[in-house]
C-alpha cells in the first residue's frame, strides 16, 4: 500500500511531475521476502506485488539475518558475499546497470533430510 501511494506521488505530485520532465523510472525491489511464508499464504508472491504495482521487478532480497548483523556492524549486506541478501542485492545492482541476471530467492529451499534431522544440533 505505501508502496502504491509513492509510485502515485511520483506520478502526480513530485516536482519533476509538475514541471512536466521525464518521469522516475519506477522499478520494484521487494525486501524482506519470504517464500516459506508465501507458501503457507502469509505474504503476497512476487507475481501478486507486481499486479498489483504495474512496474518492472529489478530485485528480490530474502528476509535474511545477515541484514541485521550488517546493519549493526555499519556494514552494507552488499559486501556480505556469502549471504542471500548480499548476493540479491548485488544481482539487483547488476541489473539496475543493464545485465541480464534471473532472480534468485523466488522459492523456498528445500531442507534434507539430515538438515531435519539436526535442526538444532550444531
Amino acid at each position: 500500500r505505501d508502496s502504491d501511494r509513492i509510485l502515485g506521488v511520483l506520478a502526480s505530485r513530485s516536482q519533476r511531475a509538475e514541471q512536466g520532465r521525464t518521469p522516475v523510472k519506477e522499478q520494484l525491489l521487494l525486501t524482506r521476502y519470504d517464500a516459506g511464508r508465501v507458501e503457507r499464504g502469509e505474504m503476497l508472491k512476487v507475481e501478486d506485488v507486481q499486479d498489483i504495482l504495474a512496474i518492472p521487478l529489478l530485485g528480490i532480497i530474502p528476509e535474511s539475518q545477515s541484514v541485521l548483523s550488517a546493519s549493526n556492524q555499519g556494514v552494507p549486506v552488499i559486501l556480505e558475499e556469502e549471504s542471500t541478501a548480499g548476493k540479491a542485492y548485488s544481482d539487483a545492482v547488476g541489473r539496475f546497470l543493464g545485465e541480464d541476471i534471473s532472480h534468485r530467492f523466488m522459492v523456498a529451499e528445500k531442507k534434507g533430510l539430515f538438515s531435519r534431522l539436526f535442526r538444532g544440533a550444531a
